[in-house]
């Protein structure tokens, strides 16, 4: 078939160029202020945590800890296929981290951040880094055939589980044929339609787009445990997350609603003092060769 972009959306000549910043963000997402945090203000969106500077570095400690906990931004496999000069993906980029990372390390390559949210960095990056403001789940504005690389982590927050299939379909859609994708996610979510256990069904999910070549690699993180700085780096990652989360399941969780911090610190102390576990996914794989995207 012809390269053509999403139906859902509008292709976005900037994939070719990164030379004018302001470009990428000449319109800022909408938001809401509640109890002094910054919230996304997206009605299609099921995404509920902030998008200000605090969590700017709840995102930051995160990938740090990813990337510690799986030694590398991208597993072996993909390592050791992905061009030199590869047209690489990240949906839901965040603060940007993991984009300019990956520039940094492939200094030929050329990464795209995309998110909904404008908490990617306006000018300072690399030269070979392009953030743009977009939904993911209105569809990709990226023709068929574009990348040789796509990575999205922690979206089990962002998407409701009846998203998921589609966006699938359109990473292998912007894939070219032989291009990678690489997911990560971990067992944790909210009542607002997604699915807390996507993580596990990634594999079937690749599968069922046709991906071949999927690889997966499972983590444990054990809270509590003495001397792991990972953990550690996890638990106030995740708790950080909770406290955010107060105007959305305060009201939910408990009668007295203005109990929610003590309620969630004593929970926390439990999770540490019986070594609570939290799993974590990473999956890639591969568009067949042989294949171009279908209508």
């Amino acid at each position: 078939m012809g390269a053509r972009p999403s139906k859902l959306s509008q292709r976005d000549p900037s994939v070719e160029s990164n030379n004018n910043p302001s470009s990428n963000q000449s319109v800022s997402s909408p938001t809401v202020v509640i109890d002094g945090r910054i919230y996304h203000n997206i009605e299609s969106s099921s995404y509920c945590l902030p998008r200000d500077e605090e969590e700017q570095d709840r995102l930051n400690s995160e990938h740090f800890a990813i990337k510690a906990l799986f030694t590398s931004n991208i597993l072996p496999y993909v390592e050791q296929r992905l061009p030199d000069d590869a047209n690489i993906l990240d949906l839901g980029c965040g603060s940007g981290s993991w984009v300019m990372e990956m520039a940094i390390e492939h200094p030929n390559a050329r990464v795209t951040g995309i998110d909904m949210s404008d908490m990617f960095p306006a000018a300072i990056r690399p030269e070979n880094v392009t953030f743009k403001l977009t939904n993911i789940i209105d569809g990709l504005p990226y023709d068929d055939n574009t990348f040789d690389f796509v990575h999205m982590r922690q979206l089990i927050v962002g998407l409701r589980a009846t998203e998921w299939p589609n966006v699938i379909t359109e990473i292998f859609r912007v894939l070219k044929p032989g291009g990678l994708v690489q997911l990560v996610e971990s067992d944790f979510t909210v009542d607002r339609g997604q699915d807390p256990w996507i993580a596990s069904k990634l594999e079937q999910l690749l599968s069922d787009r046709t991906f071949d070549d999927i690889h997966q690699e499972t983590r444990t993180i054990e809270f509590g445990k003495e001397g792991d700085p990972i953990a550690g780096e996890m638990m106030w990652s995740w708790k950080s997350a909770m406290r955010s989360l107060k105007p959305f399941l305060a009201d939910r969780l408990l009668k007295n609603p203005d109990e929610y911090n003590v309620v969630i610190e004593r929970y926390f102390q439990e999770c540490t003092h019986y070594h609570w576990h939290m799993k974590i996914w990473a999956l890639c794989a591969r568009k067949p060769s042989s294949l171009v995207a279908s209508s």
